[in-house]
């Protein structure tokens, strides 16, 4: 946890959180599905929002109210199945003049994506996207709450053994918004359980990467993805370059 004041981080934010993968060669990692699951476990403990967003690190955002505006539209949706995501398409610098190649992706962005969002919205691109947190988690859009407890087995499965995040999982998933949680209010207190939720090992003999999370083998996909709908913001409110 890198801060840029020595203050309590009960008191401060920090300014960056970096995470390394633990990779070993007998132990596939799963490209970018993999990154992100990690990275999904590892926030689940340390913040445990219910809201997340993902960039590429070629990728910078050139509109400081892009927050405001994805929570404008998932705040502001009569069910929340019609929002699952709120993504900004991607455009690119120094492109040659009138794109004779394609790469700005216009026919992409302009036509077949406002086509799709008719019908359930747009393919998530994989960056420049916000996501609801408990969507990643598996909960189908039918089941807007999930108000048992999972049993210790299923919880095992399901997420992993670790119980720290089995609970902030839990949290999420029973639809509460609130600011508290079950996770550690310090963050480097949670940094021996985020080592754990990040190894290479942990996904063995749970949903991961399979009905939790993103899913491996297919490309920008997570399992809930095809239940729900997703929004996809225009090119006036552009947000997201290369």
């Amino acid at each position: 946890v890198i801060r840029a004041k020595d203050e309590d981080l009960q008191n401060g934010v920090p300014a960056l959180i970096y995470i390394s993968r633990e990779k070993y060669p007998k132990h596939p990692h799963h490209f970018k599905a993999g990154a992100m699951n990690v990275l999904t476990r590892v926030s689940g403990l340390m913040t445990n929002a219910p809201f997340m967003m993902n960039v590429d690190r070629d990728m910078y955002v050139n509109n400081p109210q892009v927050i405001l505006h994805a929570m404008c539209l998932f705040l502001g949706v009569n069910n929340e199945r019609n929002c699952t995501f709120v993504q900004f398409p991607q455009f690119f610098y120094d492109g040659l003049k009138d794109d004779p190649f394609g790469k700005q992706l216009v026919v992409l962005h302009e036509y077949l994506g406002r086509g799709i969002a008719g019908i359930q919205g747009p393919m998530y691109g994989g960056t420049g996207c916000f996501h609801r947190r408990k969507v990643i988690y598996s909960l189908s859009p039918d089941n807007q709450e999930i108000n048992r407890k999972l049993s210790k087995e299923a919880s095992l499965k399901a997420f992993g053994s670790s119980m720290e995040f089995t609970k902030s999982a839990a949290h999420i998933l029973s639809g509460s918004m609130t600011s508290s949680s079950p996770h550690p209010h310090h963050l480097l207190n949670s940094a021996d359980t985020a080592y754990q939720v990040a190894g290479c090992r942990y996904e063995y003999g749970t949903q991961w990467g399979r009905e939790v999370g993103w899913i491996y083998g297919l490309r920008h996909s997570y399992w809930a993805y095809h239940s729900w709908e997703g929004l996809e913001i225009g090119p006036l409110m552009t947000q997201m370059k290369r």
